[in-house]
């Protein structure tokens, strides 16, 4: 599946301009363009719609990558106990088809506003293990690995007690990683 990597997104005398590149695409090159159809959400039903519109295309994957209140809007979506009745990823077909019926609803496009006018929580999580008798501390994964290291002050921090457990889920010996909160 395709999808945009966004680098930037800016509103000039009501146009919507995209900086982008599509995922599949050697060598990326950026380009910044004007995006027709959300000029149009712009014009005609202002500037909340297009948040909206812009947040259900991250929701969506259609649009990925950068940090901006998007990304960051989605990641709280992704851990609201109610964006479960929403959420399209995984599942079978029924339950597919049972979700894409449910984001009808106008408690979806409410969901979606909540998330994009929340906040990160202020509450941080590291991840840390026992090796050689010291406590050595998750810096950075990928699908495959993970790294750590002894200093505490490097440790990959987490808005979200959630991620450390899933993360936790996908590695194998990981059953003696502890979750940290902390201040």
């Amino acid at each position: 599946m395709s999808y945009d990597i966004i680098k930037n997104i800016k509103i000039k005398d009501d146009r919507v301009l995209v900086k982008s590149a599509p995922n599949n695409v050697y060598p990326r090159t950026f380009y910044m363009e004007e995006c027709p159809s959300l000029s149009k959400i712009l014009q005609e039903q202002g500037k909340e719609a297009l948040d909206l519109e812009i947040f259900k295309q991250y929701e969506n994957g259609n649009f990925q990558k950068g940090n901006n209140k998007y990304t960051r809007a989605l990641h709280i979506l992704l851990n609201m106990p109610e964006y479960v009745h929403f959420n399209w990823r995984g599942g079978n077909s029924k339950e597919y088809e049972t979700v894409q019926e449910n984001r009808k609803k106008p408690a979806y496009k409410g969901l979606l506003l909540k998330a994009l006018c929340s906040r990160l929580p202020k509450d941080k999580f590291i991840i840390s293990k026992p090796h050689n008798g010291q406590l050595c501390y998750l810096i950075r994964t990928t699908r495959r690995s993970a790294k750590f290291c002894y200093e505490r002050a490097k440790a990959k921090l987490f808005h979200f007690e959630n991620d450390c457990k899933r993360l936790k889920e996908c590695f194998t010996g990981a059953e003696f990683w502890n979750i940290e909160k902390i201040n």
